[in-house]
């Protein structure tokens, strides 16, 4: 009895020792893991040309990346299907955090406008960069200065205005065709693509096309020139850039649908790499460096961090989805 009683206090001791020790390991699922990420330069993909917007765009975030993010940003341009071809690649790519999507409005766009290989369910938002506003410019001596002006001016010329756009499917393409729904003519004119905003513009001052839907960053030069006038923007409120250009809202039509620009990683990145993402571009894009270099591309920052721009990117589909319908460019 004595042995046994001995063999008793042994086992309770060790269990004491092993099981309550401050060293024993924890079996907290939830604690953080550390993790070795970044290890090696990250890979960004633009589904746009360079030298384009979107990639020039893109670009604004290298400068400060191994400062902030501990490695060097690599840009990688695979244009193509309005950007799906870019989107694809990363949807398909290890979920380590190695690989990310810088995409526009186009990512959800593409998913309801063209047969493509991935699901909204593939991205997760990591940082809101910028959001811009869409102009519809014309040439200066055009016969009309505001929106009034030109719905008067289409109706009493029937089918002699026209609007250029980079591309059926691009996000210019619905967001012109969003400004043109909401004046009530968008079935009155006749629709132009070109490879790109620069082609339209041009096309526009040589007298070919009527209009360009664009960026303000795309015009502002044609602007000050006085080559051009802007008849409204597509914002809530008036533009920093032009700021004697009234919206379209001012002028009592509804269109203030923007453009989004931001980073996206695969869905399947492990929450411990998407932390470390979402706090190194939040340091990337509210830096003072960062907006200096935004304001030479009409690139105003605008943040928002991985939980919102997610639940922004996934409001958007929805959104995206029922304006296609409703403004007659899907069935």
């Amino acid at each position: 009895m004595k042995l046994k009683k001995l063999l008793s206090i042994v086992l309770v001791t060790l269990f004491l020792i092993t099981g309550c020790s401050p060293s024993a390991p924890s079996t907290d699922e939830s604690a953080p893991k550390e993790v070795d990420f970044p290890n090696k330069p990250v890979e960004m993909i633009v589904g746009f040309s360079a030298g384009g917007g979107t990639h020039l765009a893109a670009e604004l975030l290298t400068p400060e990346a191994s400062k902030f993010l501990g490695q060097p940003i690599q840009i990688t341009c695979k244009p193509g299907a309005g950007g799906a071809i870019g989107a694809t690649s990363v949807s398909s790519s290890k979920a380590d955090g190695y690989t990310l999507l810088y995409a526009t409005m186009s990512l959800p766009i593409s998913l309801y406008m063209d047969t493509v290989d991935f699901s909204k369910d593939d991205f997760v938002g990591i940082a809101l960069a910028s959001d811009v506003a869409p102009v519809l410019a014309v040439k200066t001596d055009a016969p009309y200065n505001n929106a009034d002006e030109l719905i008067e001016w289409i109706r009493k010329n029937p089918g002699e205005f026209s609007w250029s756009h980079p591309g059926v499917g691009s996000t210019l393409h619905v967001l012109g065709a969003n400004i043109l729904y909401r004046m009530g003519v968008i079935n009155e004119i006749k629709e132009v693509p070109f490879a790109g905003t620069n082609e339209g513009l041009s096309a526009v001052l040589g007298g070919h096309v009527s209009s360009v839907v664009g960026f303000p960053a795309s015009f502002l030069e044609q602007v000050k020139a006085g080559e051009m006038k802007i008849i409204g923007v597509s914002s809530p409120e008036r533009i920093s850039d032009l700021p004697d250009v009234p919206t379209f809202l001012e002028q009592g039509y509804e269109a203030t649908l923007t453009s989004t620009r931001g980073v996206f990683a695969h869905s399947g990145t492990p929450k411990e790499v998407i932390k470390i993402l979402d706090e190194s571009f939040e340091k990337i894009i509210t830096s003072e460096d960062y907006a200096q270099r935004g304001a030479t591309l009409g690139e105003p920052p605008v943040y928002a961090n991985s939980e919102e721009f997610d639940k922004m990117y996934r409001e958007q589909c929805e959104m995206i989805e029922e304006l296609l319908k409703e403004i007659g460019l899907v069935e």
